[in-house]
């Protein structure tokens, strides 16, 4: 039996609404992690059953993003007390430690443990993006390099083919940190317009 289940799933394999909530009282085996998410095991959740847990509730489409996806992937970045989701631009779902960012552009997706996980430069940028400290930014670009995720090229490339809100300091460390040799932008657009 998996860990994470939906309640949606447990009552269609035959418990009943009250069995659920009887296995989710704090004398009971099991503890409701979100909404209609169950963890199946008394012990304290990990970081890896919230992210499951996160996905189960934010929808079949969600994609993790951030700090989280970095570090499933092998980057060293601190990771913050909510857990950052892309979802279609349709989802209406919320929760306070859940921070839900709405795209028209989904992600590539990398599969990581069960885990649906944006792209190390996508997740990157997701991440760097949201910071207003130089060097929190510095640190999370050399990060992504230092685990070899992916290539400076790579972050320049996503970084064009994204929104532009809330990347002037990203745009300006990724330059400084990283530049593009001459003819290397021409290249990479015309390799991505291809």
């Amino acid at each position: 039996m998996a860990p994470i289940a939906s309640t949606t799933d447990l009552h269609k394999s035959g418990l009943s609404r009250r069995e659920i909530l009887r296995h989710c009282t704090p004398a009971g085996p099991w503890q409701q992690l979100l909404p209609g998410v169950v963890l199946q095991k008394p012990s304290p959740p990990t970081r890896l059953d919230r992210l499951r847990a996160v996905l189960f509730f934010a929808g079949p489409d969600s994609v993790i993003t951030g700090a989280d996806a970095l570090s499933q992937q092998g980057a060293s970045v601190p990771l913050p007390r909510h857990i950052h989701v892309l979802a279609g631009m349709n989802t209406r779902r919320s929760h306070p430690s859940i921070l839900f960012e709405r795209t028209t552009r989904p992600p590539e997706v990398v599969e990581r443990n069960a885990l649906r996980l944006a792209a190390p430069p996508r997740a990157a940028l997701d991440l760097a993006r949201r910071s207003t400290n130089p060097r929190e930014v510095v640190a999370i670009l050399d990060a992504v390099i230092d685990a070899r995720l992916c290539s400076p090229t790579d972050l320049h490339q996503e970084l064009d083919q994204s929104n532009r809100r809330g990347t002037a300091l990203v745009r300006r460390a990724l330059r400084h940190l990283y530049p593009l040799a001459p003819g290397q932008a021409r290249l990479d657009h015309i390799r991505i317009g291809s």
